[in-house]
Protein backbone atom coordinates (compact mmCIF):
# COMPACT_ATOMS: atom_id res chain seq x y z
CA UNK A 1 0.00 0.00 0.00
CA UNK A 2 1.33 3.51 -1.04
CA UNK A 3 -0.37 6.07 1.02
CA UNK A 4 -0.47 9.64 0.36
CA UNK A 5 -2.40 11.98 1.85
CA UNK A 6 -3.46 15.35 1.00
CA UNK A 7 -6.64 18.02 1.60
CA UNK A 8 -10.25 17.11 0.46
CA UNK A 9 -11.48 18.47 -2.92
CA UNK A 10 -15.05 18.53 -4.62
CA UNK A 11 -14.07 15.60 -6.83
CA UNK A 12 -13.62 13.58 -3.67
CA UNK A 13 -16.50 14.21 -1.94
CA UNK A 14 -18.50 11.13 -4.15
CA UNK A 15 -16.13 8.41 -3.27
CA UNK A 16 -16.43 9.65 0.48
CA UNK A 17 -20.10 10.10 0.60
CA UNK A 18 -20.08 6.81 -0.19
CA UNK A 19 -17.44 5.61 2.97
CA UNK A 20 -19.26 7.60 5.24
CA UNK A 21 -19.89 5.92 9.13
CA UNK A 22 -23.25 7.60 9.70
CA UNK A 23 -24.54 9.03 6.63
CA UNK A 24 -27.65 10.82 8.08
CA UNK A 25 -25.29 13.41 9.63
CA UNK A 26 -23.63 14.21 6.34
CA UNK A 27 -20.38 14.84 7.48
CA UNK A 28 -18.23 14.65 4.47
CA UNK A 29 -20.26 17.57 3.12
CA UNK A 30 -20.07 19.55 6.13
CA UNK A 31 -16.34 18.72 6.56
CA UNK A 32 -15.72 20.10 3.02
CA UNK A 33 -17.68 23.19 3.77
CA UNK A 34 -15.87 24.06 7.15
CA UNK A 35 -12.58 23.80 5.19
CA UNK A 36 -13.28 25.77 2.71
CA UNK A 37 -14.79 28.53 5.10
CA UNK A 38 -11.10 28.00 6.54
CA UNK A 39 -12.10 26.79 10.02
CA UNK A 40 -10.62 22.84 9.88
CA UNK A 41 -8.81 20.99 7.13
CA UNK A 42 -9.93 17.84 5.43
CA UNK A 43 -7.72 15.19 5.59
CA UNK A 44 -7.77 12.16 2.89
CA UNK A 45 -5.29 9.23 2.46
CA UNK A 46 -5.47 7.97 -0.78
CA UNK A 47 -4.05 4.16 -1.85
CA UNK A 48 -3.70 4.78 -5.67
CA UNK A 49 -7.00 7.17 -6.48
CA UNK A 50 -9.31 4.92 -3.76
CA UNK A 51 -9.56 7.00 -0.28
CA UNK A 52 -8.66 4.68 2.37
CA UNK A 53 -9.57 7.22 5.54
CA UNK A 54 -9.57 10.59 6.90
CA UNK A 55 -8.82 13.10 9.15
CA UNK A 56 -9.96 16.52 10.82
CA UNK A 57 -7.45 19.35 11.80
CA UNK A 58 -10.15 21.67 13.32
CA UNK A 59 -8.57 24.86 13.61
CA UNK A 60 -11.48 26.45 15.79
CA UNK A 61 -12.08 24.16 18.60
CA UNK A 62 -13.67 25.71 21.17
CA UNK A 63 -11.76 23.94 23.61
CA UNK A 64 -8.44 22.82 22.16
CA UNK A 65 -7.03 24.20 19.23
CA UNK A 66 -5.74 22.67 16.98
CA UNK A 67 -7.71 19.48 17.47
CA UNK A 68 -6.80 16.43 15.41
CA UNK A 69 -10.52 15.13 15.63
CA UNK A 70 -12.35 12.40 13.40
CA UNK A 71 -9.54 10.22 12.14
CA UNK A 72 -10.75 7.34 10.65
CA UNK A 73 -8.99 4.42 8.33
CA UNK A 74 -11.49 2.59 6.64
CA UNK A 75 -11.81 -1.02 8.15
CA UNK A 76 -10.50 -2.45 4.32
CA UNK A 77 -7.35 -0.24 5.05
CA UNK A 78 -6.15 -0.65 8.44
CA UNK A 79 -2.91 -1.31 9.71
CA UNK A 80 -1.49 -0.16 6.67
CA UNK A 81 0.21 3.05 7.19
CA UNK A 82 -2.87 5.21 6.53
CA UNK A 83 -3.61 6.48 10.10
CA UNK A 84 0.45 7.34 10.47
CA UNK A 85 0.19 8.92 7.15
CA UNK A 86 -3.06 11.00 8.00
CA UNK A 87 -1.89 12.32 11.78
CA UNK A 88 1.87 13.88 9.95
CA UNK A 89 0.11 15.40 7.97
CA UNK A 90 -1.96 17.26 10.09
CA UNK A 91 0.66 17.84 12.00
CA UNK A 92 2.39 19.44 9.42
CA UNK A 93 -0.14 21.81 8.69
CA UNK A 94 -0.74 22.74 12.14
CA UNK A 95 2.87 23.32 12.59
CA UNK A 96 2.79 25.15 8.56
CA UNK A 97 0.12 27.32 10.26
CA UNK A 98 2.21 28.19 13.52
CA UNK A 99 0.53 25.91 15.95
CA UNK A 100 3.31 24.40 19.02
CA UNK A 101 1.20 21.55 19.56
CA UNK A 102 -1.59 19.72 18.63
CA UNK A 103 -4.53 18.23 20.73
CA UNK A 104 -6.75 15.33 20.12
CA UNK A 105 -9.56 13.64 22.59
CA UNK A 106 -9.68 9.95 22.37
CA UNK A 107 -12.01 7.64 24.20
CA UNK A 108 -9.96 5.60 26.58
CA UNK A 109 -11.77 2.78 25.89
CA UNK A 110 -10.35 2.68 22.48
CA UNK A 111 -8.31 -0.07 22.40
CA UNK A 112 -6.55 0.28 18.92
CA UNK A 113 -6.13 4.30 18.67
CA UNK A 114 -5.16 5.08 22.06
CA UNK A 115 -1.94 2.76 21.40
CA UNK A 116 -1.15 4.10 18.02
CA UNK A 117 -1.41 7.60 19.52
CA UNK A 118 0.99 7.14 22.52
CA UNK A 119 3.29 5.77 19.57
CA UNK A 120 3.11 8.85 17.64
CA UNK A 121 4.11 10.87 20.84
CA UNK A 122 0.81 12.18 21.98
CA UNK A 123 0.66 12.44 25.89
CA UNK A 124 -2.47 12.86 28.28
CA UNK A 125 -2.84 16.02 29.59
CA UNK A 126 -5.20 14.86 32.40
CA UNK A 127 -7.77 16.24 31.44
CA UNK A 128 -11.12 14.84 29.76
CA UNK A 129 -14.24 16.07 27.58
CA UNK A 130 -17.57 14.97 28.32
CA UNK A 131 -19.42 13.65 24.73
CA UNK A 132 -22.54 12.60 24.86
CA UNK A 133 -23.39 11.76 20.84
CA UNK A 134 -20.12 11.49 18.85
CA UNK A 135 -19.78 11.73 15.34
CA UNK A 136 -17.65 8.83 14.95
CA UNK A 137 -18.09 6.03 17.13
CA UNK A 138 -14.50 5.20 18.38
CA UNK A 139 -14.93 1.86 19.94
CA UNK A 140 -15.57 -2.06 18.68
CA UNK A 141 -19.53 -2.69 18.58
CA UNK A 142 -18.93 -5.23 22.02
CA UNK A 143 -17.15 -2.38 23.67
CA UNK A 144 -18.97 -0.24 26.10
CA UNK A 145 -18.02 3.80 24.52
CA UNK A 146 -17.21 6.59 27.38
CA UNK A 147 -18.79 9.28 27.86
CA UNK A 148 -15.37 11.53 28.45
CA UNK A 149 -13.01 11.70 26.35
CA UNK A 150 -9.24 11.78 27.21
CA UNK A 151 -7.16 14.66 26.18
CA UNK A 152 -3.81 14.35 24.68
CA UNK A 153 -1.26 16.74 23.23
CA UNK A 154 1.99 15.91 20.95
CA UNK A 155 4.06 19.17 20.71
CA UNK A 156 5.46 20.69 17.48
CA UNK A 157 8.53 21.97 18.57
CA UNK A 158 10.79 18.54 19.40
CA UNK A 159 11.43 16.39 16.41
Amino acid sequence: MAISVRRATADDLEKLRAQQARPELNLVDKHFQAQEAGSLIFAVAFDGEDPVGTALLDLESPEYTPELRNMYVYPSARRGGAGRALSSFIEDEAKAAGYTAVYLAVDPNNEKAVPLYVSLEYHPTGEHLFVEDPEITQVEDDVQASKHYAVYKKSLTVR
